[in-house]
């Protein structure tokens, strides 16, 4: 069946499928009822080939994922991917072993090196430099703190307290002295010359003044105040008026000559003269500025779009692919590497193994460990055994001096200076457990549980054999 025939079909399929679709009755889904089937739109854009078992690009993806239509590569796109991924894996190749031997030989370094060392001068700084600075440094300053500085500060405040308490005492003393001879002296003179001198005379002068201030108004009134009324009411007031009328008509003259000496000329000098001038000097800046404009236009931005439209964007385009091409080529050569640099570190890693690791594996399973454990059976244990029985007998021994040296200081005592008969041997001293370690309370600076100190360490229980 050819293409023509075959769309010949399809468009009877879907003329007859809508015919249909409108004869639908009732008893039909509501979909088919409402309307003709809705024609999904033809897309003019090529689809790409199939690809299978390949990682789809970061610009394929969302539109293949969202049902759409993957974007169309040019040509240019495609010459340059095959040599450029091939010169970048060529390249990359090395750089990736080198880049994974420098990797392998940092963990190796830090896993054998650096966290021993690490470690090691922790246990340096925690065991030896830090009790030692603390003892050298610290401990001075804490020790003339703690006996020195604060007890002789709290002797000077205690001191200077009690001297406080004195000196408040005696001032309150001296100021109540002073009270009662500021209340005697002073204030009750002045009461008695403030109540029978002083009053009487303000109240004597005030009267006086209230009697002077009462002449003074009648003669303020009568000699003052009415002339100068009688003087603005008949001289003043009519010279005003007149000055006032001469005035008036003397701007009234001024203002008609303003407006018909001055405003009228200018106002057809604007009219007929500035007026016509201004519009044909705007008219010549217009069109000259037209002018400009279309020269600008024709010999400035036409070129300049043309540059751009033919020129730089078709430029910047494949300037475009060829980095994308180049960066994706990159990534999929590094990555590439990685596989490659995986097997070829695996390759030698097998070898190592197989020359170094399994014989030394053999050698440590089948004659170091064998060998270390026999001695450790045969000579060690045997020996840490024999060395603690002979310890035990030693402080046995040991023990049984101090009761007779004890026993016999006691006897000593009473023989020289009496005490009560001594009813029976005395008890022996009892061997504490753990190892003779006397327990501490919680809070006791030799507590296991308590916090270490400044310089990071605690001193250890006390090691008393017997009590």
């Amino acid at each position: 069946m050819s293409d023509s025939q075959a769309g010949d079909r399809g468009a009877g399929d879907r003329q007859a499928g809508g015919e249909g679709a409108g004869r639908a009755g009732p008893g039909e889904s509501g979909e088919a009822a409402a309307g003709p089937v809705p024609v999904r739109p033809v897309s003019l854009v090529k689809r790409g080939p199939a690809v299978t078992g390949t990682v789809p690009r970061r610009d394929v993806a969302p539109a293949l994922a969202d049902g759409g239509e993957a974007p169309f590569e040019g040509c240019l796109a495609r010459v340059i991917r095959v040599p450029v991924r091939i010169v970048t894996l060529l390249l990359v190749v090395p750089v990736r072993i080198v880049w994974d031997a420098l990797a392998v030989c940092g963990r190796a370094l830090r896993r054998t090196l650096w966290v021993p060392l690490a470690r090691g001068a922790e246990w340096v700084w925690r065991k030896v430099l830090a009790p030692v600075l603390f003892a050298l440094f610290a401990w001075p300053w804490l020790a003339l703190w703690r006996y020195v500085l604060a007890p002789a500060g709290s002797g000077l405040v205690r001191l200077a307290r009690a001297t406080g308490a004195g000196i408040a005492w005696a001032a309150r003393g001296v100021w109540a002295g002073l009270a009662w001879l500021g209340r005697t002296l002073v204030a009750a003179p002045l009461v008695l010359l403030y109540r029978y001198v002083l009053t009487p005379v303000g109240r004597g002068a005030a009267a006086l003044a209230r009697a002077v201030g009462a002449g003074l108004a009648w003669l303020g009134r009568t000699l003052v105040a009415a002339p100068l009324v009688l003087l603005y009411r008949y001289v003043l007031t009519p010279v005003g008026h007149g000055v006032a009328a001469v005035v008036l008509g003397l701007g009234l003259g001024l203002a008609w000559l303003w407006r018909y000496l001055v405003v009228a000329p200018l106002v057809l000098l604007y009219r007929y003269v500035l007026t016509p001038v201004g519009r044909g000097v705007a008219a010549v800046v217009l069109g000259f500025g037209a002018g400009l404009a279309w020269l600008w236009r024709y010999l400035v931005v036409a070129p300049c779009r043309f540059v751009h439209r033919w020129v730089l964007r078709p430029t910047g385009r494949g300037l475009a692919v060829v980095a994308r091409e180049t960066a994706d080529a990159i990534g999929h050569a590094w990555r590439v590497a990685g596989y490659v640099s995986r097997a070829v570190f695996r390759f030698f890693g097998r070898v190592l193994r197989f020359l170094f690791a399994d014989p030394a594996v053999w050698v440590w399973r089948h004659v170091v460990r064998p060998v270390g454990r026999g001695l450790r059976d045969g000579v060690w244990r045997p020996a840490a055994a024999a060395a603690r029985e002979a310890g035990r007998t030693v402080r046995s021994a040991v023990a049984s001096a101090r009761a007779s040296v004890r026993q016999a200081r006691a006897e000593v005592r009473r023989a020289l200076f009496g005490g009560p008969p001594a009813s029976g041997p005395l008890p022996e001293r009892r061997t504490l457990p753990g190892s003779g370690r006397v327990p501490w309370s919680a809070g006791s600076p030799h507590n296991s549980a308590t916090a270490p100190g400044p310089s990071g360490t605690k001193r250890d229980d006390a090691d008393f054999r017997t009590l």
